[in-house]
């Protein structure tokens, strides 16, 4: 599996994860009913991160975060990816708005292409219309929304796209969408050559209980976690 978007050669880090099969193989376990409390106390004990247990709080944070460069980590549990794109959503439009001036490229990488990033994308569209910005905003390519100098690309892992609009370096915000879904190998292999900017925020979404995902990895070495 390929992202052309974020793919670029990237030398072999010292840490290794054991990675889950496969995004299907997550896909087919399904989000799970009920926690593992011992495990979920376990990571909550943990002392070398904040917790942030308020909602608007916590986006606050992470726009702050972003529009101040500050290059924070932000572990976020939530029930389902559409509940991190309603929490998102009026994040990513008014970091678009913001940054319109003076530019800024934001990203958002989600597991399916008809399940994640198409409607991720519509509610964005929506945003900025109720915001505004509805003859402010346009399309760059297939998967990019830009308003002025500012782009937000959405990437989907089962379904990569070859366009030159695409092929950037984000430089505000970068999230990641049902983290608990994706392989960390290939996210060290194909994402974050192309995150390496430290002024850059990056935020995961998912789900805890799935042993050797890219949110369980990221949950015990984030700055900051919180819960939508």
């Amino acid at each position: 599996m390929t992202t052309q978007i974020l793919e670029r050669p990237v030398e072999r880090q010292e840490r290794r994860y054991t990675p889950r099969k496969s995004v299907e193989a997550a896909r087919e376990v399904g989000l799970p009913n009920e926690f593992d409390i011992e495990s979920e106390l376990g990571l909550l004990a943990r002392d070398n991160s904040e917790l942030i247990s308020d909602r608007e709080e916590l986006g606050q944070r992470i726009m702050q975060s972003a529009v101040s460069d500050d290059g924070d980590s932000f572990a976020v549990k939530c029930r389902s990816v559409r509940q991190t794109t309603d929490f998102a959503t009026p994040m990513r439009s008014m970091l678009l708005t913001l940054s319109s001036a003076f530019g800024g490229i934001s990203a958002t990488v989600s597991p399916s292409l008809n399940l994640n990033t198409w409607p991720a994308m519509d509610m964005l569209v929506s945003a900025l219309e109720k915001a505004g910005a509805g003859e402010l905003w346009q399309p760059i390519g297939e998967r990019s929304i830009a308003v002025g100098a500012a782009r937000h690309v959405f990437v989907s892992v089962d379904n990569p796209i070859r366009d030159d609009s695409t092929r950037v370096f984000p430089n505000l915000l970068f999230e990641v969408a049902g983290a608990h879904m994706i392989d960390p190998e290939w996210f060290d292999r194909t994402v974050a050559p192309r995150c390496r900017d430290k002024s850059l925020t990056f935020v995961y979404y998912g789900q805890s209980g799935f042993a050797g995902s890219l949110f369980e990895r990221v949950w015990e070495d984030s700055q900051f976690r919180g819960q939508v």
